[in-house]
């Protein structure tokens, strides 16, 4: 479902933008292409390059440029609202003055890195009555939303499993969660289920609605990036004494500079540098002995998971089971829901989702036909959520009819806690946890 929004006699929405990162730059494209519905005018960011990216880009002027967010609110409020898109650690220390001074918020996922941080901020929205919506923007993709309207429409019957997955390709799998930003918890502040897959639990939690559930256990370990598994004969950097660089798919040389599309952006953004204009200099970067982006992904002594599985008792006795694994030669999410009366299952990449109900007098004894969206999402990161989500922000801040999967941090607290809890199995040997 598109929101739809009445331009009308309306002004836009007046924001401002905390953390000038990338998911930011994403969001805010819906004031370039439609500034009669967003406009930006103000940014906060530590860093005075993406300060300027973002003066120069919406036309801001330096006094509603600040360093902070305590140098935000020690000026009056000069905006309607705020996008988010801090640090996952930072999420909440900064929502929270934010939203006591008086800003709405649209704020990147995961909201909080824990239980105590969920129930924090829950209560900060609750005493400042202020609207805070997160961005799991995948619940805005065609694939979702017209999945959800088949589970509604009682087709297959009751549910009676849900089974999700999350494979991680390698390439996106060692920039982000084994070299990257998002390799331990100590820097991130969390592990690679709520990092990664709070989109996917948070998408099993929306799809089985009010049955919410009873128990939960996980379990899940460092499996491949660990020293055991590299080469015979590697060396502790791609670039400056490993004899077997050549044959190793991780090999910095090949994702970063040879095959730059394999999310090599991300290592200079996340560096905070200037993209390298030439392949020397690429090189000379990555072969630092400091630069994580260049030493052997089985030697980076991360402190993630690599792969998890968790398992989940509804209220109802439905059941449901979510994998993730990292380090797979694809990226998919796919999904098989069994009803009392039938099957949906696909996979999101595909655009496509197959619904199979049960049929005594058909020859093959079920009836299925193929829902397709690809037309709708082709292309479209995310398959259109990251726009989607913005649009709904604002139809609802505006008392527009907004899409059914709107993320208010209200309901989005289910798939947070799913995840919390897991966590906590995990951490127990895979002791189930009661809801």
């Amino acid at each position: 479902m598109t929101t739809e929004i009445s331009t009308g006699t309306k002004p836009p929405l007046r924001v401002i933008v905390v953390g000038m990162g990338v998911r930011s730059m994403i969001y805010t494209r819906v004031a370039l292409t439609n500034p009669e519905l967003l406009e930006i005018v103000g940014v906060v960011d530590v860093d005075e390059k993406r300060r300027e990216y973002a003066r120069v880009t919406f036309g801001l002027d330096k006094t509603c440029c600040f360093t902070s967010v305590e140098e935000l609110v020690s000026v009056p409020q000069f905006a309607d609202a705020v996008i988010n898109g801090t640090m996952d650690r930072l999420h909440v220390s900064t929502s929270i003055p934010l939203l006591r001074h008086g800003y709405d918020m649209l704020l990147e996922k995961p909201f909080a890195l824990n239980e105590e941080e969920a129930r924090e901020l829950l209560e900060c929205v609750r005493e400042t009555g202020r609207t805070v919506m997160v961005c799991h923007v995948l619940r805005y993709a065609p694939y979702f939303q017209r999945l959800k309207r088949a589970m509604e429409s009682g087709e297959i019957g009751r549910v009676i499993n849900i089974r999700m997955s999350a494979q991680v390709n390698y390439f996106h799998e060692s920039v982000s969660f084994v070299r990257g930003k998002y390799a331990s918890a100590e820097i991130c502040g969390s592990g690679m289920l709520l990092t990664k897959c709070s989109h996917d639990l948070d998408l099993m939690a929306w799809l089985m609605g009010e049955n919410h559930p009873r128990r939960i256990a996980s379990v899940g370990s460092m499996f491949q990036f660990v020293p055991e598994q590299a080469p015979e004969g590697a060396g502790t950097h791609c670039l400056t004494d490993c004899p077997v660089e050549r044959d190793c798919p991780y090999s910095a040389r090949r994702l970063y500079i040879e095959h730059p599309q394999r999310w090599a952006d991300n290592v200079w953004h996340d560096s905070n540098m200037r993209r390298p204009e030439t392949d020397e200099e690429k090189q000379a970067i990555l072969s630092a002995p400091d630069n994580p982006y260049g030493a052997c992904v089985y030697r980076c002594k991360t402190d993630i998971v690599d792969h998890q599985s968790v398992l989940i008792e509804y209220a109802d006795g439905a059941t449901g089971t979510f994998s993730m694994t990292g380090g797979s030669s694809i990226s998919e999410r796919s999904i098989h829901i069994t009803g009392t009366r039938g099957e949906i299952y696909g996979t999101f990449e595909t655009g496509r989702f197959t619904i199979s109900t049960i049929a005594p007098e058909a020859p093959e004894g079920r009836i299925r036909h193929v829902v397709d969206v690809t037309e709708a999402q082709e292309g479209r990161h995310h398959g259109g959520g990251d726009r989607e989500v913005v649009l709904d922000f604002i139809a609802y801040l505006r008392g527009e009819p907004t899409s059914p999967g709107k993320t208010l941090i209200e309901d989005s607290i289910t798939g947070h806690r799913i995840v919390f809890l897991a966590e906590k199995s995990r951490l127990a040997n895979g002791a189930m946890q009661n809801w």
